[in-house]
């Protein structure tokens, strides 16, 4: 990982000592070798991490905590990652949302952000490029 990367991560503070769920992050991928690896790399930057594997099973687990950021793939196996997306923003409306898609055309842009996300992510991605945008998600809740 780059050294500015590193940096922008130090910079935000350890993920572990922010306030209630500020450090935690939930992933809802349901490709387990992709969900294993982000769950991975965010625990090694010091985050706390859940992990979902549909939107079900997601909504349940926000609904059952507190969440800093939330990663989420835009296919599901059971429905849209938007659909979900729009139903965070009633549960956790102030909780910033990565999307992640292979499919980046400009209508899945402007449905992801009129939805409510605070980013959004082409697969395949850099590693490094998560981080700093989960760096920039939680400055923005501060």
């Amino acid at each position: 990982m780059g050294t500015a990367t590193r940096t922008i991560a130090r910079v935000e503070g350890s993920a572990v000592k922010d306030g209630e769920g500020a450090g935690r992050i939930l992933i809802v991928e349901d490709d387990p070798e992709m969900r294993r690896l982000l769950a991975e790399f965010l625990r090694g930057e010091g985050f706390l991490v859940d992990q979902a594997a549909d939107g079900a099973e997601a909504l349940r687990r926000v609904r059952q905590g507190s969440f800093g950021t939330v990663v989420l793939d835009k296919n599901l196996p059971d429905g849209s990652g938007l659909e979900i997306l729009r139903r965070l923003r009633v549960l956790i409306p102030d909780t910033p949302v990565i999307l992640i898609t292979a499919f980046g055309d400009a209508r899945t842009h402007e449905e992801a952000f009129t939805r409510g996300a605070y980013d959004l992510l082409l697969k395949p991605f850099n590693l490094d490029d998560l981080l700093i945008r989960v760096a920039r998600a939680r400055e923005r809740r501060r």
